[in-house]
């Protein structure tokens, strides 16, 4: 859509002309045209199993910003003997091509972009062999707005296969609760899947319940990994679960967010164990076992194309307190002495920044009046003073992050900084925790210290 911003000089002039007894040549300004605005699209690239597989679902996502007639038309002569597409029943297909209009469920953001999920559902055709690849092009366009081409690649894979549909956030969880992990799958190749792995990752702070048919090791950051052969045919397209979900503890250790992650694999194919861990077998009255639930699928949807999925738990209360730990040192202007500063986690909490990719612990190391760092630690940055820095600039502290993504409880950190008095000696210095992470401990009063040269 086009619209017409008129001009005070035009309209002058128009009122004039009119007024004329003579008719004359009237210029007018060019009509100036508004934003056509902006469209995207993405679909990424999809595996499904061979002809007799439950079909997959590809999310292709349209967005706009202003835009009218926002559309994606779709190229699928990169399919023909490999898959056949279908749309849904708004979409309009013409001599082989195919256009859709914004999914009519698409909302808007917070900055007003409008963003809608187009679902294609994908087949193998008969006699699509392993490994057989085929594209779908698409160009996203609107009123106004020329599009470019793109291509997202469908490819065939034969023998049996499982995803994983555990997508599961809970709010609420505190110490001591004894939780029913949910654990469901569903069989998604052409032919059935005769046994599974399943792999678990329980980070610091939850506890898994004990099965006969798990091993269990001691992973990276304090984790739990468990693995468990799971014995059984899975049909292709049916959905299993494991009756009452996987027991799991939160310990008096958990503290903030916390994610379990799980993946699924035919045993035939599920490749070595994790690396690096050491494996054993627990007493257990029980084994993990997976029953079929409902009718099988024709059709996995969209948001379930995965081996892997994630139980995870928000905002865990617990208890824990880290404490600040200060210095004190003797020296005369002149003099070069070292301050030992940091932290200390009196637990139980774990704080724990492995969801984030994060460090678990950070301190700021403020030096006293008089004296200046001429050492820092490995893993301090300054700060302060950045805004006019020169060679003459000294910062106002440092910044401290401790190596690895957990702090264990009853571990102690501590960071070595070599000064030069200066002199006159005078306020102290402190060291504090750099922020209440994942939440204000249980005692703020201990997390700043002090730190003296005198």
């Amino acid at each position: 859509m086009k619209s017409v911003r008129v001009s005070r000089a035009f309209r002058v002039g128009a009122a004039a002309l009119a007024a004329a007894t003579t008719v004359g040549a009237v210029a007018s300004p060019a009509a100036a045209e508004t934003d056509p605005g902006w469209v995207s699209s993405w679909l990424g690239d999809t595996t499904i199993g061979a002809a007799g597989a439950p079909g997959r679902t590809a999310g292709l996502v349209l967005s706009s910003g202003g835009a009218t007639n926002p559309r994606v038309t779709f190229d699928l002569s990169g399919l023909t003997g490999v898959a056949t597409a279908t749309f849904p029943d708004w979409c309009v297909t013409d001599v082989g091509a195919v256009t859709c209009p914004m999914p009519p469920t698409a909302t808007p953001d917070e900055f007003g972009t409008l963003n809608g999920t187009l679902p294609i559902v994908l087949k193998a055709v008969t006699g699509a062999a392993d490994g057989t690849t085929g594209t779908i092009g698409y160009t996203a366009l609107a009123d106004g707005v020329d599009g470019w081409a793109q291509q997202a690649t469908v490819t065939v894979h034969a023998g049996p296969d499982v995803i994983d549909l555990v997508d599961e956030y809970v709010s609420g969880a505190a110490t001591g609760d004894q939780l029913a992990m949910p654990v469901s799958v569903i069989s998604a190749g052409d032919q059935p899947a005769d046994d599974v792995r399943i792999t678990f990752r329980f980070p610091v702070g939850l506890e898994p319940a004990a099965y006969r048919n798990c091993r269990y090791g001691a992973g990276d950051q304090l984790s739990t990994i468990v693995v468990c052969a799971v014995g059984g045919e899975l049909n292709p397209g049916a959905r299993y679960e494991v009756p009452g979900g996987f027991e799991t503890t939160v310990g008096s250790a958990a503290v903030g967010d916390k994610r379990i992650t799980q993946s699924v694999a035919p045993a035939d194919t599920a490749g070595p164990l994790p690396e690096g861990v050491v494996f054993t077998r627990r007493d257990a009255d029980q084994s993990l076992r997976l029953r079929q639930v409902g009718e099988p699928l024709d059709v996995i949807g969209a948001e379930h194309q995965s081996p892997s999925g994630q139980y995870f738990l928000r905002a865990i209360h617990g208890a824990f307190d880290v404490v600040a730990l200060g210095a004190a040192a003797a020296g005369a202007p002149g003099d070069s002495v070292q301050v030992r500063v940091g932290l200390r986690n009196d637990g139980p909490g774990v704080p724990d920044g492995t969801i984030s990719g994060d460090s678990a612990a950070r301190l700021v190391f403020t030096p006293p009046a008089g004296t200046a760092v001429t050492r820092s630690p490995s893993g301090c940055w300054p700060i302060g003073g950045e805004e006019e820095a020169t060679e003459e600039t000294v910062p106002t502290g440092w910044y401290c992050t401790r190596p690895g993504g957990v702090f264990p409880a009853d571990e102690t950190w501590l960071v070595d900084f070599d000064l030069r008095v200066d002199g006159p000696l005078g306020t102290p210095g402190e060291v504090r925790l750099a922020y209440g992470y994942p939440r204000v401990d249980d005692d703020p009063a201990n997390d700043t210290a002090p730190v003296t040269v005198g």
